[in-house]
Parts: structure tokens; sequence; C-alpha cells
């Protein structure tokens, strides 16, 4: 991958998500260390800074098209593994790192779901259609479990 290819997958990010990216990221780091910034304060930002950009490398370095990030099957296998950073791991740059990714997700289906009116291509993995209510009803799940993470890490 050049240095072109990098430019071009950080100009390609909305400016959107990089905003709301940020903003959660300062916004739980203020929460968990108040007005005492640390070292793990920098360590999670620079986790989460690199969770912003990290499956957009990911797609862009491993050719994939479509992406087996934007899936549901994809989605649900990281609810489990962001939940054990989260809980267990003592690296905050790990945990900034999947709370990033977990935001990330959200809003991308987000995004979808407002350019498109539906998730379907999120469950193309899954054989049959799966109904909007049991679209809306996951994606409500997701954004739960993603606060839920979030309470954690900061308490």
């Amino acid at each position: 991958m050049n240095i072109e290819k990098i430019q071009e997958i950080i100009r390609k990010k909305p400016l959107f998500f990089l905003l709301v990216s940020l903003g959660y990221l300062v916004l739980v780091g203020f929460l968990k260390w108040t007005i005492h910034p640390t070292l793990d304060t920098a360590l999670f930002i620079s986790g989460g800074l690199l969770g912003v950009y990290f499956l957009d490398f990911a797609e862009v370095f491993f050719r994939l098209n479509p992406s087996p990030f934007r899936s549901v099957v994809f989605a649900a296998s990281f609810v489990v593994v962001s939940l054990f950073v989260v809980t267990s791991s003592g690296s905050m740059v790990s945990s900034g790192l999947v709370l990033s990714l977990y935001l990330s997700l959200i809003l991308w289906q987000v995004g979808e779901w407002q350019i498109h009116g539906n998730l379907t291509t999120w469950y193309r993995m899954v054989s049959g259609s799966v109904s909007m209510w049991t679209q809306k009803l996951l994606l409500a799940g997701f954004i739960v479990v993603f606060l839920m993470e979030t309470f954690l890490f900061i308490r």
C-alpha cells in the first residue's frame, strides 16, 4: 500500500463520521478521567483514532469487495470480541480501538438505513430475507450493547 492510497482512504472518510468519532472519544475520555488526563487517556484516544480508519484500511489492503465487515455476521461476532476487550483487557489502546470500530459499524448501518431505508445488504450472508422489524430490532440491540460497553469502560 503506497502513500497515495493511504491519503485516499483518509480523504474518503466522511467528515461527519470523523467528527462523531472524535467527539465520542473526547467525551468518553473526559467522563473516564474527568479533568485529569493521564497517559491512559492519550493511549485510549490513539487507539480510537486508529479504529476510525482500521476497517477502511483492511478493506483496501485485502481488496475486499463486498466487504465482509459490513455484515450482520461480522457485527454479531464483533459484539462478543469488543465486550471481551472492554471488560477484560487492561489496554487502553485496545479499548479505544474496539469502541471506535463499534461506533464505525453503527455509523455505517445508520448511514445505509438513511440512504436505502433498510439494511438488506448487511444480511446477504444470512439465507433468506430479514424483515424490516427484525432489522430495526437488531440495530437497536446493537446500539444498546455499544452504550452498555461504553458505560462499562467509563466506570
